[in-house]
């Protein structure tokens, strides 16, 4: 018997796995799908509760999938190992196929448990690639021929396919729902639904003209970003849809403003159907540097960071005028930024926003990790692991070399220190996104707002009724502690400037490799 086992691949549409092990059934034998819900992972500190209820509701709608063409996913509360030992004493194994995964340690190490018992059992295993990620010796293919390759690719679907014969029948009952151990947090109340069918829903909405030649557009302000973006990096992170997939639906809306426009309207589109293929070409990269690098996930990119800001943190050494710093003062900010009471309205809305719905836009992102890795001189990893359980899209090989990035740990050459002040009046001028999610500055007119000296101890008329206290003072001159930040960051980097400066160089041939057309 077979096994298609599934991790972060929950689909049948476009994925290999599946299509090989249904193609080898009659040499290898009948395949059993599998899902695993493991103890030890959904504990992990990077783990949270809307993670695992949109992964269960992605295998509800998957298992209804594999009914219609014949078969049942077989889940089970157990570590993959013990799993397929029990499966193997109930039906000898021969083969199993998986997707080849760019994840953090602890999968990681699963998957290698899984590696070592498959040797020792006699037990075929095949991962293939995925992502256009090259793994060891393997050399990574540049980004148009791989959009290319992508876009030509002819992807399976068997949904309409009667393959009951090549299914194996489990070999012993699916647990009891109610028997998986819960992640740690709750819910979140507006987060996106698991599924393929809410993936292609999303898909069919922003995939069109209209949408793709705004993109460019929508994308910085959180009050056109819910829409104005795909948002289908969370279907990405659990590979729902494919990235083929993707890159074929923007090659039919080029091709359909194609047919719709004259040459200088079709020329100005592409720029913006490229816009969009970067952001995608930029995830492909953070995922090929954390393939090769997924110590990141605990250390620093450039070692001499490593444990600085750390040992302030504990120490109480924030980047503030107190002469001073007390024990336990780093930590207070870290918690007012977790509960969106930092007195910086923008930052604040922004972290209120994700909590209820576990995603906000990039640029928002980037503004919440800056402040908090560089006005507060959180450490880095710290705020990554806090972050992971906030973003239903978390990917950790994009995530955990994201955030270095934006603290300065990393030789990427410009630093990013975004001030929150300034993106707020850039993207919210009029305050409509900070009137929404923090209440207590309702009665706050926009254009004081990003004032910070009018917006302390302010609390309206209904946020009083509801509960709320007034809203909090700045907890730190965010001018001062960005010049502070930049400075600690320059000097630490300057140790290391003949590394740097390779680096850039290399940055700039692959930047002339990347600008190449993709149509």
């Amino acid at each position: 018997m077979q096994i298609f086992w599934l991790k972060r691949n929950l689909r049948l549409q476009d994925s290999e796995p599946f299509f090989e092990s249904m193609r080898a059934f009659r040499k290898k034998g009948q395949v059993l799908p599998l899902y695993c819900h493991e103890p030890e992972l959904i504990q992990q500190p990077d783990v949270s509760r809307q993670h695992q209820l949109f992964i269960q509701e992605t295998l509800e709608e998957l298992d209804r999938d594999f009914q219609s063409i014949g078969g049942k996913l077989l889940q089970v509360v157990g570590e993959t190992v013990d799993v397929l030992d029990r499966i193997h004493r109930v039906q000898p194994l021969t083969k199993i196929w998986t997707h080849q995964e760019t994840t953090q340690n602890s999968q990681f190490q699963r998957d290698k448990a899984v590696a070592a018992w498959c040797a020792d059992h006699g037990v075929e295993l095949l991962e293939l690639a995925q992502n256009g990620i090259a793994r060891g010796s393997q050399k990574p293919e540049l980004f148009p021929p791989y959009f290319a390759g992508s876009v030509s690719f002819k992807l399976r679907d068997p949904i309409g396919t009667d393959l009951a014969e090549r299914f194996a029948p489990l070999p012993f009952p699916s647990c009891d729902p109610k028997g998986i151990p819960k992640a740690a947090g709750t819910d979140k109340p507006l987060r996106q639904k698991g599924g393929r069918s809410q993936a292609i829903k999303n898909l069919n909405r922003f995939f069109t003209v209209p949408y793709l030649k705004q993109y460019p557009f929508q994308i910085s302000s959180p009050n056109t970003a819910w829409q104005g973006c795909s948002r289908i990096s969370t279907y990405l992170a659990y590979g729902i849809v494919s990235d083929r997939e993707i890159f074929q639906a923007v090659d039919r809306v080029v091709t359909d403003a194609h047919s719709r426009m004259n040459a200088d309207q079709f020329s100005k589109f592409q720029e913006n159907a490229r816009f969009y293929l970067d952001r995608l070409s930029w995830r492909r990269q953070y995922m090929q540097t954390f393939e090769t690098r997924p110590e990141l996930e605990f250390e620093c990119m450039l070692a001499q960071f490593n444990g600085v800001r750390e040992a302030d943190y504990w120490e109480g050494r924030s980047l503030t005028h107190s002469l001073t710093p007390f024990l336990g003062q780093s930590e207070q900010h870290f918690i007012a930024w977790k509960q969106g009471l930092t007195g910086f309205p923008y930052v604040d809305a922004a972290m209120r926003f994700l909590n209820q719905t576990g995603w906000i836009n990039m640029r928002l992102r980037a503004t919440l990790v800056s402040f908090a890795t560089m006005n507060l001189w959180i450490p880095t990893t710290k705020v990554a692991e806090y972050l992971a359980t906030e973003f239903l899209d978390y990917e950790p090989g994009i995530h955990h070399v994201i955030h270095q990035i934006i603290a300065g740990t990393t030789e990427f050459n410009e630093l990013m220190v975004y001030d929150p002040v300034k993106q707020g009046r850039d993207h919210d001028l009029d305050g409509h996104f900070i009137h929404k999610w923090v209440p207590e500055l309702a009665d706050v007119p926009g254009s004081e707002l990003h004032d910070l000296s009018k917006t302390a101890f302010r609390l309206s008329k209904n946020a009083e009724i509801l509960g709320y206290m007034p809203y909090p003072e700045a907890i730190v001159d965010h001018r001062t502690t960005a010049k502070k930040a930049k400075d600690r960051v320059s000097d630490l980097r300057r140790s290391d400037s003949d590394r740097h400066r390779a680096f850039v160089e290399k940055s700039s041939e692959h930047k002339q490799d990347f600008q190449q057309s993709l149509f």
